[in-house]
């Protein structure tokens, strides 16, 4: 790959991140490819992460709602009761429940048992409220 294409990847994609998920390769792979450049002051720029990856590594405001929008994609048209959703979205349920209300359009509270069912569109969610 080339530096050129790099750019232009992200420049249509809008960040390093999108572009390589696009492109299937690793973000890696794109930095390697931006990285070849002539002056050894723009090498140094490439050293380095930024603060975005260290907020998509290590802060759960913001991996666990990502987490979640995979999972409800990943329900489609369907829907699971929570806990079971919760592992499949890889979340615990403490880190879902501070979540939840984030989501509210796509929870359905089951009848006295409190339990709650996840559906993967709102359209579900209200078609399984009126049937309750």
């Amino acid at each position: 790959m080339t530096r050129q294409e790099a750019e232009a990847a992200i420049g249509k994609h809008g960040s390093q991140q999108n572009a390589a998920d696009a492109l299937g390769v690793s973000r890696k792979v794109l930095r390697t490819a931006l990285a070849k450049r002539t002056s050894a002051t723009a090498q140094q720029a490439a050293i380095g992460k930024s603060l975005s990856d260290f907020r998509r590594t290590y802060d759960k405001s913001f991996i666990v709602p990502n987490k979640i929008k995979a999972a409800l994609k990943m329900l489609g048209a369907g829907w699971e009761y929570e806990v079971a959703f919760a592992k499949a979205a890889g979340v615990s349920l403490m880190d879902l429940g501070n979540v939840r209300d984030q989501f509210s359009d796509h929870i359905v509270s089951i009848g006295r048992e409190s339990k709650r069912a996840w559906a993967g569109t709102k359209a579900t969610a209200d078609a399984m409220r009126r049937m309750l």
